[in-house]
C-alpha cells in the first residue's frame, strides 16, 4: 500500500488521479481483456448482420439477427451469475473469450467452405452471443474484487472507457476489413482479438472469496436445476429486501423503457432543423462526447456523497435533455442538449453500478450483476415495441412528452419519499484492505 493509500480518506481530499486503479496489477489485466471484449462485441454484431445481408440480399432478416444477438443476454445472464458466484471466476471469463473466438473462427471456416446458409448464420450469431453473455456478470463482478472499495467508481469508469474505446474502434475496423478482404477474414481477425483477451486473463489472479454478511438465506449446494433456481431466488430476495437497491433497479428499468431517445425520428429531426442526413448523424457524436466527459470526471472523484440522490437527478436530467433535443429547432441547441444527455447517461450508469457493487456482498455479487444485465437486456427488447405502441396511441410528439412526464414524476416521487436512498454514498465510509494480488479465483 502506498503512502497515499495509507492516509485517512478525509485528509486526502475528494480528487484523485483518474488512473488510480491501474496501480493494481490484476485490474490492468482485466482492463486489457475488457478492451478486446468491447471491440469484439460491437464488431461481431456488425459482421453477422453484414454476413446475413450478403447471403440473403434482403434487409428483412437483419432485425432477426439483431434479436439473436440480444436474446441470450436475457436468458443466460442469471445462470451465468450463478456460475460466477460458484466457480473460478478467472477461468469462467477465459472460457467466455475462447468460446467466442472458436465460434467466430468456425464461422470463417464455414464461409470459406461455401456451406454457410442463412440458418447457420443465425446459429453462429446465437452461439457467439451466448459466449459473450456467459462472461458479462463475472466481468462486472470482478471489479470490486480487484480494487479497494473506495476505488470501485474509478475502476468502473476506466473499465467503461476501455470497453467503449474498443467498441468505437470495432465497427470501423470491421468495415475496413470487409472492404479490403473477403468477409471470412473479418471473422478471423475478430477471433484473434477475442483470443488475445483470453491471453490477457491468464496472468490475472483473483483474490479468494471472503466471508460476507447474510444475503437472504443459505447458499444452495449442488448443480441441479433446483439448486440453481434457488441461487437465483436468493439474489432476487437480496435485492428485494434491500429497499434502496430495489428502488434503484426500478428506476433503472423505467428509465430504459421510457427514454425519449427510443422514438427519435431522424427524418422529422431533419425537417425541424433544416439540415441533411450527415448533419443529423453528426449529432450522435455529442452524446458520445458527453458520456466520455462525465466518465473521465467521475474517474477523478474519490467518493460521491448522496450518490443515490445524484442517480435520480441525472435520470431526470437525461430525460429532460433528450426531450429538449427532440423539440429543439436550433442545431446548436440540439447538439448542446444531446451533450447534456450524454453527460447524464454516463453518470447514471457509473453511479448505478458503483452503488450496487459497493452495497452487495461478494457471495451474491455475480448474481446481482446477472440481474442487472438481464433487466437491461429485457428493457432493450421491450422498449422499442412499447415506444411504437405509445406513438400509435399518442400521435405526433405526444408520446415522448408523456413518457418523460411519467418518468420524471415517478423518479422525483421515489427520491422525495426515500431519504435513505438519497443519502446512499457511492461506497461506505469504512476503508477496507486492498485486494490480495493472488488467489485461485
Amino acid at each position: 500500500m502506498t503512502s497515499t493509500d495509507a492516509q485517512p480518506a478525509e485528509k486526502r481530499g475528494w480528487l484523485q488521479s483518474p488512473f488510480v486503479s491501474f496501480r493494481h496489477r490484476n485490474y490492468r489485466w482485466l482492463w486489457a481483456a475488457n478492451v478486446c471484449h468491447g471491440l469484439v462485441q460491437s464488431a461481431q454484431r456488425f459482421a453477422f448482420v453484414w454476413l446475413a445481408f450478403d447471403l440473403s440480399g434482403a434487409t428483412s432478416f437483419l432485425g432477426l439477427v439483431a434479436l439473436m444477438v440480444s436474446l441470450p443476454a436475457l436468458l443466460l445472464t442469471l445462470p451465468a451469475g450463478v456460475l460466477t458466484d460458484r466457480t473460478n471466476r478467472r477461468l469462467l471469463l477465459v472460457a467466455s473469450h475462447l468460446a467466442v473466438a472458436l465460434v467466430l473462427l468456425l464461422t470463417a471456416i464455414l464461409t470459406t467452405a461455401g456451406v454457410l446458409s442463412l440458418g447457420l448464420v443465425l446459429v453462429m450469431t446465437v452461439l457467439a452471443a451466448m459466449g459473450m453473455t456467459m462472461g458479462e456478470p463475472v466481468r462486472l463482478a470482478l471489479i470490486p474484487a480487484l480494487v479497494p472499495r473506495e476505488r470501485i467508481l474509478n475502476g468502473n469508469a476506466l473499465s467503461g472507457l476501455g470497453a467503449g474505446l474498443g467498441a468505437v474502434a470495432g465497427i470501423p475496423l470491421t468495415g475496413l476489413a470487409l472492404d479490403a478482404w473477403p468477409v471470412e477474414s473479418s471473422f478471423v481477425v475478430l477471433a484473434v482479438v477475442a483470443a488475445a483477451g483470453a491471453l490477457f486473463l491468464f496472468p490475472l489472479r483473483v483474490p479468494d472469496r471472503e466471508l460476507a454478511p447474510d444475503c437472504g438465506g443459505p447458499v444452495a449446494t449442488g448443480n441441479g436445476p433446483a439448486t440453481i433456481l434457488g441461487d437465483m431466488a436468493q439474489a432476487f430476495r437480496f435485492v428485494w429486501t434491500k429497499l434502496e437497491l430495489r428502488l434503484l433497479f426500478v428506476v433503472l428499468l423505467l428509465s430504459a423503457l421510457l427514454s425519449p431517445w427510443l422514438v427519435l425520428d431522424f427524418p422529422a429531426m431533419q425537417d425541424r432543423l433544416d439540415v441533411g442526413v450527415r448533419a443529423v448523424a453528426f449529432l450522435g457524436i455529442f452524446l458520445g462526447i458527453g458520456a466520455i466527459v462525465s466518465t473521465v470526471a467521475l474517474a477523478c472523484i474519490r467518493r460521491v456523497r448522496g450518490a443515490g440522490a445524484w442517480y435520480g437527478v441525472v435520470v431526470i436530467a437525461s430525460a429532460l435533455a433528450a426531450l429538449g433535443a427532440w423539440f429543439s429547432t436550433s442545431y446548436g441547441l440540439t447538439g448542446f442538449a444531446m451533450a447534456l444527455s450524454g453527460v447524464a447517461v454516463g453518470v447514471q450508469g457509473l453511479l448505478f453500478l458503483t452503488i450496487v457493487q459497493s452495497h452487495a456482498p461478494v457471495t451474491v455479487m455475480g448474481r446481482v450483476m446477472g440481474i442487472y444485465v438481464a433487466l437491461t437486456a429485457a428493457a432493450g427488447l421491450l422498449a422499442p415495441p412499447l415506444a411504437r405502441g405509445g406513438r400509435a396511441l399518442v400521435q405526433d410528439d405526444g408520446w415522448p412528452a408523456f413518457a418523460t412526464i411519467v418518468l420524471v414524476g415517478i423518479v422525483a416521487f421515489v427520491l422525495v419519499r426515500n431519504p435513505r436512498l438519497r443519502r446512499m454514498p457511492s461506497h461506505p465510509e469504512t476503508r477496507v484492505a486492498a485486494p490480495a494480488e493472488s488467489g485461485p479465483g
